[in-house]
């Protein structure tokens, strides 16, 4: 039998297993009986994420079967997590996504980015850089990925001629490091920075705006794309700065095959430059208009697309509904299944038994504990989905950071001498910097990735 199918039929074993045992044995002392149950069905539902024994978006549904008939809650309460605002706010960028793709705007902007970058082959490596980190703050980085990478396989074939095979192991990596590290800086960059935010307003009532998501993981992503910019021209590939004006060439090729920028893509950009600023603008405007939040920002965005055309003939809109079959609903049904299971072991008091055990590690440096478990958490995703590990890990990992008398202190203190509600945002998720980490923002890629190019 193939090793592969024989541990993940073994992995799949023992969740089940031991889901049953909690059902029929005593809970351990500090654990109420709905707190075992919990506990139980988290270890089943990570276990299945990790063995991948059945689709993800089916394991993270369990919490509308298995809460209920564990006697967990009822079936209401594990649905709303489901409808948290910031699935819907993730919904909504994948829209503007999908406008940017089908309308091809994504490409005249990487092409527009690179064409502005140079033609020297450490400038082009900063080009696709940026431009493949900029678009995969919008859109998913594996979207990006694969819009990229014709185009570096286009600009490779130029120096062939030159025998740089350096150059040419160099710009793919710089097309995977730079979707990799932008979709970190935004809330809609991937999936995990929207399981985090959901998990912070569930259960702490935290709502993590676009702009201050930004302020945190913006200028972290900016110091890894100069870091991997360095390591790709400098340390790992010794590049040959002598391009030529080929680069420019084909630049002009593509650029001319898209032809003049089409009502289309009037639309998307105009509908992205307002969604944007909003974004940035909410905590000015909410002034006025409290009602007014991301979620249904980037929802009103999204489905502008459905009513504005994508030629001049209106022969049909930007988005349409052979769009919505596009949409990758297991995705945010996956996002649903982990803030359903961690509301469960946040209320069932499961994160903060769990925490009791970690107090031993309370005497070790912050770094010290945060490089273990973050070295863990990536191992992990090199076998599974790193949607997925956070959304397993996520409210175990957060157990001992939260329930510390420091965090207690600092959000005291932060409340008491903070009086304006954007500031105190601010602090408050500049407070749980290291559960940022822990995590992994954005992806556990981001920083594999920039770690194997180290060493």
């Amino acid at each position: 039998m193939n090793p592969k199918i024989l541990i993940t039929r073994l992995l799949a074993t023992v969740g089940v297993a031991f889901f049953c045992y909690t059902l029929a044995s005593v809970p351990p002392v500090g654990l109420s009986q709905l707190g075992w149950h919990t506990l139980g069905v988290s270890t089943l539902m990570a276990l299945f994420w990790i063995s991948e024994a059945i689709p993800f978006a089916v394991t993270a549904l369990l919490p509308l079967v298995l809460f209920p008939f564990a006697g967990i809650c009822s079936v209401s309460v594990a649905a709303a997590p489901y409808a948290n605002p910031v699935i819907f706010l993730f919904l909504g960028g994948i829209f503007i996504a999908n406008g940017l793709q089908r309308s091809h705007l994504h490409t005249r902007i990487a092409l527009k980015i690179i064409s502005l970058a140079g033609t020297r082959k450490s400038s082009v490596i900063a080009g696709f850089l940026l431009a493949s980190a900029f678009l995969s703050m919008w859109v998913s980085n594996t979207a990006v990925a694969l819009m990229m990478l014709p185009i570096a396989v286009s600009v490779i074939a130029l120096f062939h001629h030159q025998r740089d095979a350096s150059f040419a192991s160099a710009l793919v990596l710089t097309v995977a490091y730079g979707s990799s590290i932008g979709g970190m800086s935004t809330l809609v960059g991937t999936a995990p920075n929207a399981i985090l935010a959901g998990f912070m307003l569930e259960n702490y009532g935290i709502a993590i705006g676009f702009l201050s998501w930004m302020f945190l993981a913006l200028p972290p992503a900016l110091i890894l794309l100069g870091f991997s910019w360095v390591i790709l021209t400098k340390i790992a590939f010794r590049l040959k700065e002598n391009a030529g004006d080929d680069a420019t060439d084909l630049l002009g090729i593509e650029t001319k095959r898209l032809g003049s920028i089409g009502i289309g893509e009037f639309g998307v950009m105009a509908v992205f430059f307002v969604t944007a600023g909003l974004w940035l603008a909410r905590g000015f405007l909410q002034t006025w208009f409290p009602w007014l939040s991301d979620a249904t920002i980037s929802m009103a965005g999204g489905m502008t697309l459905f009513f504005l055309p994508l030629d001049r003939s209106w022969s049909s809109s930007i988005l349409d509904k052979e769009t919505l079959k596009t949409i990758p609903y297991d995705v945010l049904l996956l996002i649903g299944g982990g803030l359903s299971l961690a509301a469960a072991i946040h209320t069932n008091g499961v994160a903060a038994w769990v925490g009791s055990f970690a107090h031993r590690a309370a005497s070790l440096p912050a770094p010290a504990v945060v490089s273990v478990i973050l070295f863990v958490i990536i191992c992990l995703a090199e076998l599974t989905s790193n949607t997925a590990t956070t959304s397993a890990f996520l409210p175990i990992v957060h157990a001992p950071r939260f329930h510390s008398p420091q965090c207690d202190c600092l959000q005291q203190s932060a409340r008491q001498h903070i009086s304006d509600d954007s500031s105190r945002d601010l602090v408050e998720l500049r407070g749980v910097g290291h559960f940022f980490s822990l995590v992994g923002v954005g992806d556990p890629k981001n920083f594999e990735l920039c770690g194997l190019a180290i060493f």
